[in-house]
């Protein structure tokens, strides 16, 4: 895995990636951050690096203590490092030379990270606007407004617009090598739920199956993209604990990914029956969510809307609630009023790529278009893209279905969307779960493209890699 990407000239990519940004940031100075270690809970222990997803898309760098000026001019580009120290050497070991790492990325130029003030100072000097991004993290925030002489306070409101919308519109869309290492992770994916199916019966942890998928990623020399959810209680969307023990009837949800070796996110969700066969029920709210995602993905293709493929799984959802006896009246206007909503309160999906939630750092620059805003309406206020689709676009279709006891009861006790849910009936389904089923895609010219190799995910093809339990 990862060999297909292996014989890529990587350092003009990112040349070229730098040199496109630059012309649409509207002249002046770039300012790319990298990320420093970030203390667990003293200075010297901490938490697993990660680099700037914007850094590694413009540099591929992923060293801590690192920072870019990008100039006006083309391949006009200054790495800013620190010198390895005697300390780092003990510690650390010896690192690739500074000029050596730079030139992998396309920089001819390096220049030691203390400078880097004197640079901003000369150019800010010479009239030129210096077009940083609004940090996330409170030390880079910091970073930025001693750099620039500015209050902490002011900076956020200070990061560069027209920064934001190039470098959004230039990431949206994938290119090959990129899509290709998006299928690498997707490999590693595949071996991990492999692993989840074999080890998931009544009497095994939730914990021992967390444990065994990311023991697969770590065999692989892979990081997980986010944290794994491996659940009993698939209605808590995002539940990160581990410690219940699997029971016969149950369902267990597992939202998982894994990076590629230049950190590009996998994001798969599969839902299975803890005793390896579906009961009845659940094989039915499994199908309503299955034959959701085969519509939203049968809808993808150029010029898609996506808030249009989304109210159409919302429409296909109520149908099949309906013929199950949990929601009644107009399908179209259950949907406008947002009924569908108690059992399917979040998005369809998101753009994906370096972030697993691709630049949503940036806002609703990236998932909406600038005619839009998001809805106020429960449920659809957390769809995070609603625009056109276009070309190289690779997204999440993730449909799913939940009984959450402490929202039934709320729009129970406040009495709403009564003329569309049969809540005597929905009663029955407290303890049920959730269900979700969530696909990579990319938005290719035929339509959309599944990325990465099949996981089973048809009520057959699970209940046959399970061996019926």
């Amino acid at each position: 895995m990862g060999a297909s990407n292996a014989t890529v000239n990587w350092a003009e990519i990112y040349r070229e990636r730098r040199n496109k940004v630059r012309e649409s940031a509207g002249g002046g100075v770039i300012l790319w951050l990298g990320h420093v270690l970030q203390p667990r809970n003293y200075a010297d222990n901490t938490y697993p690096f990660r680099q700037n997803s914007h850094f590694l898309y413009y540099t591929g760098l992923d060293q801590p203590d690192l920072v870019l000026l990008s100039y006006p001019e083309a391949d006009y580009d200054i790495l800013f490092s620190r010198p390895q120290s005697v300390d780092d050497v003990v510690w650390s070991g010896a690192v690739q030379p500074r000029i050596d790492m730079a030139r992998s990325a396309g920089i001819e130029t390096v220049e030691d990270i203390a400078r880097l003030g004197v640079y901003l100072t000369k150019a800010t000097g010479q009239g030129l606007k210096v077009h940083y991004l609004p940090p996330y993290q409170g030390t880079a925030l910091f970073r930025i407004a001693e750099l620039l002489v500015r209050d902490p306070g002011d900076v956020v409101a200070g990061a560069s617009r027209p920064l934001q919308e190039a470098i959004a519109r230039q990431r949206n869309a994938k290119s090959d090598v990129e899509i290709a290492e998006i299928e690498d992770a997707l490999g590693v994916s595949a071996l991990m739920y492999q692993a989840a199916m074999t080890k998931a019966r009544p009497g095994v942890c939730e914990y021992e199956i967390a444990g065994a998928m990311q023991g697969v990623a770590l065999s692989y020399n892979r990081e997980q993209a986010y944290n794994p959810i491996v659940t009993i209680h698939g209605e808590v969307l995002h539940n990160h604990s581990y410690h219940n023990m699997l029971k016969d009837g149950q369902l267990l949800l597992i939202d998982a990914g894994v990076e590629s070796p230049r950190c590009y996110a996998s994001d798969i969700t599969r839902t299975y029956p803890v005793s390896g066969k579906f009961a009845r029920e659940q094989a039915e709210v499994y199908e309503i969510v299955l034959r959701s995602q085969m519509a939203a993905i049968g809808m993808i293709k150029p010029g898609s809307d996506y808030k249009d493929v989304h109210m159409r799984v919302c429409q296909i959802m109520v149908d099949g609630l309906k013929t199950m006896g949990l929601m009644k009246g107009n399908t179209d206007d259950a949907v406008a009023a947002g009924a569908h909503a108690l059992f399917f309160p979040h998005g369809l999906g998101h753009m994906m790529g370096l972030d697993v939630h691709d630049m949503e750092d940036l806002g609703d620059i990236v998932g909406y278009s600038k005619d839009r805003r998001r809805s106020d309406q429960f449920g659809l206020s957390y769809l995070r893209l609603s625009r056109p689709l276009e070309l190289g676009y690779v997204l999440t279709v993730e449909p799913g279905l939940y009984f959450i006891p402490a929202l039934i009861d709320r729009w129970k006790q406040e009495k709403l969307q009564q003329d569309f849910v049969n809540y005597d009936k929905v009663e029955a389904f407290r303890g049920f779960g959730g269900i979700r089923i969530e696909d990579n895609v990319v938005v290719a010219p035929e339509g959309a493209r599944v990325l990465g190799p099949g996981i089973p995910k048809t009520v057959t093809d699970i209940e046959a890699a399970m061996g019926g339990r």
